[in-house]
């Protein structure tokens, strides 16, 4: 998809905004933000790692009160500027890759003593990027069938004796320029002995679960989905029927105002209500999803307050059996599934 200049732009600008109201806030004179999710966020999709698993980019935006500029490595500049940030309004500079400490200390330089950190506005930052723009909410929405389409189609390919590693591979391909940040799958018994399954070269002889965190523009959702070689016993089923009861649960208790810690006492409360009174103890039950593959998880007593425009994907599970949708709560606590194909 591809969205106008313009409208990335005034995205931008209306980022860059909140960002100066909190380092007024904080008394703070400038800040450089080169953690991945920051940068994605304040520059409305853009991307600055080369490596895939670090949790900072090569490149970050340093930020006044009268300036915003991408401080890059000369080896990444032309690209930054060229692909991943062309219609935002941002001058990339350039800083020799060899100079010592390079970016960070070419922010240091600028900003002297009134310069902050990722870490230092990251109680405001996470809730900045938790409430989605109308533009992050069409592009996650986007994100989210396109994700859950590849799923469908890579667990289509499942035959018996298909290994964990092989459906990986085919829901990797059928990916394409989606990221998997998080890519799990478990075949038979390894479902209910392991949450969080990494794939391996098990064979697939009665059925597979495949969990999917997808990331695209920075922006994630989450989605599982599971194919059955045969069918289910009495006992699966009734599983499958509950936790699908406290999925229900968990998506009506989700309304702005609430926190998400009277979401997860209603979850709680719905384990008991089907039976299955301690299995939330065996897993996090998910929580807000954006610019991370969860903003927030949610605990007892959270109190972090939902508001219209922020997503979420909550996973609840009972052993053998676990649903995941990621969904955008809007006006009048609409609940919009973007994880359907």
């Amino acid at each position: 998809m591809n969205m106008s200049s313009s409208a990335r732009s005034a995205e931008v600008d209306t980022r860059l905004a909140a960002l100066r109201a909190s380092l007024e806030r904080h008394g703070a004179r400038s800040v450089f933000l080169i953690a991945r999710r920051n940068f994605a966020w304040l520059t409305a999709g853009g991307s600055n790692h080369v490596l895939l698993e670090s949790e900072t980019g090569e490149a970050g935006v340093f930020v006044t009160a009268d300036e915003a500029v991408v401080l890059a490595p000369n080896i990444e500049a032309q690209r930054l500027a060229d692909e991943e940030l062309a219609g935002t309004g941002l001058d990339v500079v350039a800083v020799d890759w060899w100079r010592q400490q390079g970016v960070i200390g070419e922010a240091s330089r600028r900003g002297r003593a009134g310069l902050v950190s990722d870490g230092d506005l990251e109680p405001d930052l996470v809730i900045l990027r938790s409430r989605l723009s109308a533009f992050d909410a069409e592009r996650l929405t986007i994100l989210g069938g396109e994700a859950t389409r590849a799923v469908d189609a890579a667990l289509a390919t499942v035959r018996p004796m298909t290994t964990e590693v092989e459906l990986c591979a085919a829901l990797l391909a059928a990916l394409g320029d989606i990221r998997a940040p998080v890519l799990l799958a478990a075949a038979d018994d390894r479902i209910a002995r392991y949450r969080h399954p990494l794939p391996g070269d098990n064979p697939i002889r009665r059925r597979v679960m495949l969990v999917l965190v997808a990331e695209r523009w920075g922006l994630h959702v989450a989605v599982t989905r599971f194919r059955d070689l045969e069918p289910r016993d009495s006992d699966l089923e009734a599983r499958f029927a509950a936790v699908a009861r406290v999925q229900e649960v968990l998506h009506d208790a989700t309304r702005a105002s609430a926190t998400l810690g009277e979401v997860f006492a209603a979850g709680q409360a719905a384990y008991a209500e089907v039976g299955y009174p301690n299995e939330w103890q065996l897993h996090h039950q998910g929580g807000t999803i954006a610019y991370r593959g969860r903003e927030r998880v949610a605990r007892p007593d959270d109190p972090t307050v939902i508001e219209p425009g922020m997503a979420f994907a909550w996973n609840p599970s009972i052993t053998g059996a676990t649903v995941e949708e990621t969904f955008i709560l809007g006006d009048d606590d609409e609940r919009r599934v973007v994880t359907r194909a």
